[in-house]
């Protein structure tokens, strides 16, 4: 009998190559001499003129999202320090500089081969994956190169809007969408008004979420969001992949993944089965997480 996990990496395959197949190029490519980044780029060019999931005409065709228009929320810089989320105003956070570094070899790469979907994932929960993916959405929102937008696709167990303090009240939940409860992609959108970084935020959770996000509203909802987010860096933060196949479902539909591991909590063996699993989504590598580093003023944790 084959686990749910192996069951769900044939899946993730089968909709990886159903996904590629489906987005043959509507216009004809011409190969030539290039890098080794090109062919997916050029993957990536080719999904204009591809249908959008909801059967409408081309994805280039969709309205993008003026994020300027957003609802904007004010965050409690107490409230995110107590969460060891970064405070752009306070440059003592001993955290701040292993962010920048982290954000600059991601984007690095990201750049590189022209990608702008990133997963963050763990092996199990307690590693803190949740606070990476803000604190790395923060770091690269704070370049003011493009609009970042922070997406909660923890749909099990959502934690983003509790480490920003931010009600249920105040934000529509990514939840209501996927369930038809609201049908505007725009009204997902808020704005965190002093960081400059946009969410899409999960106030409540969801059972069974990965049926969710192998819906056709859930896959459309990933297709739609690239589509008309066009100048748009997406972070998406993602259940621990060893938990539950949701990364493993919406992992064909991303350019990259981020493993986050925690020293002393991680067990080897769990990293390397999670590193395995995500090898098949262009895996850019581990963030080292709840280490303890040496610097001028002693030694810090850093998350």
């Amino acid at each position: 009998m084959k686990s749910y996990i192996e069951r769900a990496i044939e899946l993730a395959k089968s909709r990886q190559k159903h996904a590629e197949s489906s987005r043959r190029p509507s216009v004809q490519v011409v190969e030539s001499e290039a890098p080794a980044s090109e062919p997916r780029k050029r993957r990536a060019a080719a999904v204009t003129g591809a249908s959008n999931g909801h059967g409408a005409a081309a994805a280039s065709l969709l309205p993008a999202i003026d994020v300027s228009k957003a609802p904007t929320i004010v965050t409690d810089g107490s409230w995110l320090r107590q969460n060891r989320i970064l405070v752009e105003s306070d440059p003592r956070q001993p955290a701040e500089g292993a962010y920048r570094m982290l954000r600059t070899r991601v984007m690095r790469q990201m750049r590189t081969n022209g990608w702008r979907r990133l997963g963050v994932t763990a092996a199990r929960p307690g590693e803190g994956k949740t606070v990476t993916a803000i604190n790395l959405a923060l770091a690269i929102a704070a370049e003011r190169m493009q609009p970042v937008v922070l997406v909660d696709l923890d749909l099990r167990r959502p934690r983003v809007s509790r480490y920003f303090g931010i009600g249920d009240n105040q934000a529509v939940s990514l939840a209501d969408y996927l369930e038809g409860r609201t049908r505007s992609l725009d009204q997902l959108i808020v704005t965190l008004a002093e960081q400059g970084l946009h969410c899409i935020l999960s106030t409540r959770s969801v059972d069974r979420s990965s049926d969710l996000l192998a819906s056709p509203q859930g896959q459309a909802f990933l297709t739609d969001l690239a589509d008309r987010l066009p100048d748009a860096f997406l972070i998406f933060d993602l259940p621990p992949v060893l938990s539950t196949d949701d990364p493993l479902v919406v992992a064909p539909l991303l350019d990259a993944t981020l493993l986050v591991v925690a020293e002393g909590v991680s067990p080897r063996e769990d990293v390397a089965s999670a590193a395995k699993l995500l090898a098949e989504f262009n895996l850019l590598g581990a963030v080292l997480n709840k280490s303890v580093e040496r610097s001028d003023k002693g030694y810090y944790n850093y998350y």
